[in-house]
């Protein structure tokens, strides 16, 4: 999908120096005069009908002055030179009224009787304007058409029209490169589920042009360039674009979140990760948000301890939200680093941050055990099932029954047990269901011996 940003410099038509060319071309009647090659001239009936028409235009009474022209186009020959220079003031005449829409047919008109005569009945820099302007004109229209087949008939002409203007220019402009790039890219992307990827090419090439022919190139060609870039799948170039733009604006918070998205999207997680501290250092991607997927990047990496130093920070400072899920994740990364008492001593932190979560005390009675430590596990167990809030109840309550079992604590084996498969989901568990039937055989065998003692 073309980016709004690059939607957001299309050039509307700057028309108010066209109305002096064409007022000089047309009114003043001087053509013959610049090019005595071409010594062409009104006839005199159209001669008669100027300066009605001229009197119409300057009251702005446009109207009445097109009325006044229409009727004279109507009566000559339609290949002739009043034919192709009424159309010409008919085109002044629209702008001035400012309907630039309704501009396009006799600016079509008036080229294309100019351009079937040898000479042509305008001159070349005339015709070279006019070009141009009638080119912005179908863009224009193309961009503001809701109907698809319609802006793609407007664009094939605008490239058509373009490329007579390129024939006509001694040596292209920075700013006739940049209209011809954004109309071809604009073209690519009317489908944005399937753009031409053709002509998505020629708009890249278009604006390389432009980017060599300003020593200062507008922004937009590199947000053309890009857009381009990244349609065609190269990502590596899109990156070294990317870089390029934060060298040039490192205040743009955007070309910074981009590059990160760019490097993830290829695998380069530290190069996202530095990105983001890049960013940061510059004062850009500093919510609590971003933070977290910078740690996020880090522990995906294996680089748990940079993980852990920076939420301890986060969660410290504020900068990193103070949810569970967070410290959960502190102390995973001190597991993966194997250092469970430290796992362990953020799990405590957070059971006073959360003190109604039952999780939390799961999670500590758990890495006890891991040290086969069950009599440290076994009151945090309890407090887990006192608390609640416990995502799978029934596991902590097989756990407890585990450890008790372990501990030759049957009695409470039992209790845990049983309340284990009295849960929804533990009464599916066929292990919860296991261990209750080993600890009421193992209470039973007990009490067998005691019978017989």
């Amino acid at each position: 999908m073309i980016p709004p940003a690059v939607m957001s410099h299309f050039p509307s038509p700057s028309l108010r120096p066209l109305l002096t060319l064409l007022g000089a071309a047309a009114l003043a009647v001087t053509l013959a005069a610049q090019q005595p090659v071409r010594d062409y001239s009104l006839t005199d009936a159209t001669g008669e009908v100027l300066p009605k028409f001229k009197l119409a235009a300057d009251a702005k009474n446009y109207d009445a002055a097109l009325a006044i022209l229409d009727a004279q186009i109507a009566k000559v020959p339609a290949d002739s030179y009043d034919a192709a220079t009424l159309e010409q003031i008919k085109v002044q005449t629209l702008f001035q009224k400012g309907d630039f829409a309704r501009a396009i047919e006799p600016m079509e008109h008036a080229l294309a009787v100019s351009d079937a005569h040898t000479p042509t009945y305008f001159e070349e820099r005339i015709t070279r304007d006019l070009q141009n302007y009638l080119t912005q004109l179908y863009v224009q229209e193309a961009v503001g058409s809701k109907n698809p087949a319609v802006a793609s008939k407007l664009f094939e002409k605008a490239d058509g029209s373009m490329q007579k203007w390129l024939k006509l220019a001694p040596n292209s402009t920075a700013d006739a490169q940049l209209l011809y790039a954004q109309l071809l890219y604009s073209w690519a992307v009317q489908n944005p589920e399937k753009p031409d990827l053709k002509l998505i090419q020629r708009a890249l090439d278009q604006a390389e042009i432009g980017l060599h022919l300003a020593i200062h190139p507008k922004d937009t060609f590199y947000l053309i360039k890009l857009a381009a870039l990244q349609q065609l799948g190269r990502t590596a170039e899109t990156a070294e674009m990317f870089e390029l733009l934060i060298k040039q604006k490192p205040e743009s918070s955007t070309y910074y979140q981009q590059l990160a998205a760019t490097y993830l999207g290829t695998g380069q997680e530290l190069r996202a990760a530095l990105t983001i501290e890049r960013a940061q250092a510059q004062g850009h991607m500093a919510t609590p948000q971003y933070n977290f997927n910078l740690v996020g990047i880090y522990f995906n990496m294996g680089q748990f301890e940079k993980a852990a130093d920076l939420l301890e920070a986060g969660l410290k400072a504020g900068t990193i939200d103070n949810e569970q899920k967070n410290w959960e994740l502190y102390a995973l990364c001190y597991q993966q680093l194997e250092r469970p008492l430290k796992s362990i001593e953020v799990l405590k932190q957070a059971a006073k941050v959360f003190p109604k979560s039952g999780q939390i005390e799961f999670m500590i009675a758990q890495a006890y055990n891991g040290l086969e430590k069950s009599d440290e596990a076994l009151p945090h167990l309890q407090a887990a099932i006192a608390k609640g809030n416990l995502t799978k109840p029934h596991q902590v309550y097989s756990y407890l029954a585990y450890v008790a079992y372990e501990m030759k604590k049957f009695d409470i084996a039992l209790d845990a047990a049983e309340k284990a498969v009295a849960d929804p989901e533990g009464a599916k568990d066929r292990q919860a269901q296991g261990l209750l039937k080993g600890i009421k055989d193992i209470i039973k065998e007990r009490e067998a011996k005691k019978a017989k003692m």
